[in-house]
């Protein structure tokens, strides 16, 4: 049975960067991932420009979309526009996360694809990870495997935590043909009749225009009262060429691991519907992950202490931000009210603010935009 110091399940975002440190720091390490790679994955695929510091690495243009998406506009639900200027990166995230794998590779990683985990095994002070053909060991996990219905990492460790009824969807519908959406403007849209969850999406990737959203439940009926909402108001005349969906049966909350496995990204329950974002959350909890297995390598202390200890502010950033999610979504005028002209403000200083803190703070200070 071959043997590794870590082996991270899941080769998204927080695996890559994780299993990259790990590796960069002389660890023996695997990255496990259930499909063949590239892979896609149900996601935006757009997030600030902070994203590189986050990953630690300088983004190709080759690996972006062809159309940048330098403004934002923000529908409430009385239909108030409200516009920005901001520069976002837009990228397809089987092509993003493969390049991610590529630079864990040249740093040492070993990488398994279409490896599907069946089980998590303690034996001593190892853990044994069995699929249908092989096991091997590790002395230490991390699960960045997500919380879809496939996924296996917080199961074993927290099997009570999931129900039979899904507790959350999204869907993506992607159009071909024409409109008047711009294709350089990200379109957010803050209505209930559309989501009962968070806001829900249109933009263009290359030449495809997505429009998504989400819920809590009824995630058909929220797509389609979305689409025929986005047809209309901006004059579609074409098809919709493919639809791809996301659900899971997570019951919610934060947990970072127990004993020598932990968790990074959604698989912690690391989500923050208030930005409605969490590329972000899985580069910097992969990072903290990634740095808290190193040092207890290093020091032989616990790595899920040296985790607690670099995660606590971004938690508490969550935590509040997810308390302001529920409020601002419990009535209409709440909602409304969260976007008034003054908050909006408000919120522009915040993240001026912010914008020069994160490029001096290290990860565990970082503050998650926008705010």
């Amino acid at each position: 049975m071959k043997e590794y110091d870590v082996i991270i399940i899941g080769g998204g975002i927080a695996g890559s960067i994780a299993s990259k440190i790990m590796a960069r720091s002389g660890l023996n390490t695997l990255l496990l991932e259930k499909d063949k790679i590239p892979r896609n994955k149900v996601c935006s695929g757009v997030q600030l420009k902070y994203m590189e510091k986050l990953i630690g690495e300088k983004i190709p243009r080759s690996k972006l979309c062809k159309n940048e998406l330098r403004k934002v506009n923000i529908i409430t639900p009385k239909g108030r526009k409200i516009s920005g200027n901001i520069g976002l990166l837009n990228y397809w995230r089987n092509i993003f996360d493969y390049w991610l794998n590529q630079i864990a590779l040249e740093n040492g990683v070993e990488i398994m694809d279409n490896f599907i985990v069946n089980d998590i095994i303690k034996n001593n002070d190892r853990y044994i990870i069995k699929n249908k053909a092989s096991e091997i060991k590790a002395k230490y996990i991390l699960g960045a495997d997500g919380l879809s219905p496939n996924s296996i990492s917080r199961k074993i460790l927290y099997p009570e935590n999931f129900s039979d009824k899904i507790t959350g969807a999204a869907i993506n519908y992607f159009f071909e043909g024409t409109s008047t959406v711009e294709k350089n403007s990200l379109y957010i849209f803050y209505r209930k009749e559309f989501s009962n969850l968070m806001y829900s999406w249109v933009y263009y990737k290359d030449n495809k225009l997505i429009i998504g959203t989400s819920g809590k439940d009824n995630i058909e009926f929220f797509s389609q009262n979305f689409f025929q909402e986005i047809e209309k108001k901006f004059d579609l005349k074409g098809s919709i060429i493919r639809r791809e969906g996301y659900v899971t049966h997570c019951n919610g909350g934060i947990c970072l691991g127990k004993d020598r496995i932990l968790l990074a990204g959604d698989a912690a329950g690391l989500l923050d519907l208030y930005r409605g974002v969490g590329m972000d959350i899985a580069a910097i909890s992969g990072n903290l992950a990634g740095k808290s297995i190193v040092k207890a390598y290093k020091k032989g202390n616990s790595a899920l202490r040296n985790y607690q200890d670099l995660s606590r502010k971004l938690i508490n950033q969550i935590e509040r931000n997810n308390q302001k999610q529920e409020f601002r979504y419990s009535s209409d005028k709440a909602l409304e009210d969260s976007l008034s002209n003054i908050n909006i403000l408000k919120g522009g200083v915040k993240m001026g603010f912010a914008k020069i803190w994160n490029k001096f703070s290290s990860l565990e200070d970082f503050i998650l935009l926008p705010p």
